[in-house]
Protein backbone atom coordinates (compact mmCIF):
# COMPACT_ATOMS: atom_id res chain seq x y z
CA UNK A 1 0.00 0.00 0.00
CA UNK A 2 1.28 3.66 -0.76
CA UNK A 3 1.81 5.79 1.59
CA UNK A 4 3.79 8.74 2.72
CA UNK A 5 6.42 8.26 5.20
CA UNK A 6 6.56 10.02 8.55
CA UNK A 7 9.11 11.73 7.58
CA UNK A 8 9.53 12.10 3.73
CA UNK A 9 8.67 15.50 2.18
CA UNK A 10 5.92 16.01 -0.11
CA UNK A 11 7.91 16.49 -2.89
CA UNK A 12 9.88 13.25 -2.70
CA UNK A 13 6.30 11.29 -1.70
CA UNK A 14 5.25 12.75 -5.42
CA UNK A 15 8.60 11.78 -6.53
CA UNK A 16 7.70 8.18 -5.57
CA UNK A 17 4.35 8.56 -6.87
CA UNK A 18 5.17 9.82 -10.32
CA UNK A 19 7.40 6.79 -10.73
CA UNK A 20 4.29 4.35 -9.96
CA UNK A 21 2.43 6.06 -12.27
CA UNK A 22 5.00 5.93 -15.21
CA UNK A 23 5.42 2.08 -14.44
CA UNK A 24 1.51 1.41 -15.45
CA UNK A 25 2.18 3.67 -18.14
CA UNK A 26 4.29 1.71 -19.28
CA UNK A 27 2.53 -1.32 -18.71
CA UNK A 28 -0.60 0.30 -20.94
CA UNK A 29 -2.65 1.34 -17.52
CA UNK A 30 -3.71 4.64 -17.79
CA UNK A 31 -4.58 6.24 -14.37
CA UNK A 32 -6.90 8.95 -14.30
CA UNK A 33 -6.21 12.45 -13.08
CA UNK A 34 -9.58 11.99 -10.42
CA UNK A 35 -7.69 8.81 -9.09
CA UNK A 36 -4.63 10.50 -8.61
CA UNK A 37 -6.23 13.14 -6.62
CA UNK A 38 -8.57 11.09 -5.30
CA UNK A 39 -5.24 8.80 -4.02
CA UNK A 40 -3.01 11.67 -2.79
CA UNK A 41 -4.60 13.00 0.54
CA UNK A 42 -5.35 9.34 1.76
CA UNK A 43 -1.94 8.76 1.52
CA UNK A 44 -1.01 11.31 4.24
CA UNK A 45 0.43 10.35 7.77
CA UNK A 46 -2.29 11.33 10.67
CA UNK A 47 -1.16 14.60 11.05
CA UNK A 48 -1.90 15.71 7.94
CA UNK A 49 -5.90 14.68 8.43
CA UNK A 50 -7.05 18.25 9.15
CA UNK A 51 -5.29 19.41 6.03
CA UNK A 52 -6.34 16.14 3.92
CA UNK A 53 -10.26 17.50 5.10
CA UNK A 54 -9.94 20.49 4.05
CA UNK A 55 -8.64 19.69 0.66
CA UNK A 56 -11.49 17.50 -0.27
CA UNK A 57 -13.92 20.52 1.04
CA UNK A 58 -12.48 23.08 -1.13
CA UNK A 59 -11.13 21.75 -4.30
CA UNK A 60 -13.36 19.42 -6.82
CA UNK A 61 -10.78 17.02 -7.35
CA UNK A 62 -11.72 15.73 -10.54
CA UNK A 63 -10.32 18.92 -11.91
CA UNK A 64 -7.85 20.22 -10.20
CA UNK A 65 -4.37 19.66 -11.25
CA UNK A 66 -1.64 17.33 -9.65
CA UNK A 67 0.49 20.51 -9.63
CA UNK A 68 -2.18 22.93 -7.76
CA UNK A 69 -2.63 19.68 -5.16
CA UNK A 70 1.25 19.65 -4.43
CA UNK A 71 1.43 23.30 -3.97
CA UNK A 72 -0.96 23.01 -1.48
CA UNK A 73 0.76 20.68 0.45
CA UNK A 74 4.31 22.14 -0.10
CA UNK A 75 2.52 25.10 1.93
CA UNK A 76 1.25 23.17 4.25
CA UNK A 77 4.08 21.25 4.73
CA UNK A 78 6.02 24.47 5.62
CA UNK A 79 3.61 25.49 8.11
CA UNK A 80 4.24 22.20 9.79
Amino acid sequence: MFRMEENESIQLMIARLQTIINNFKSLGTIISQYDINEKVPRTLPTKWRIQESAIRASKDLKVVSLEELVGILIIHEQVL
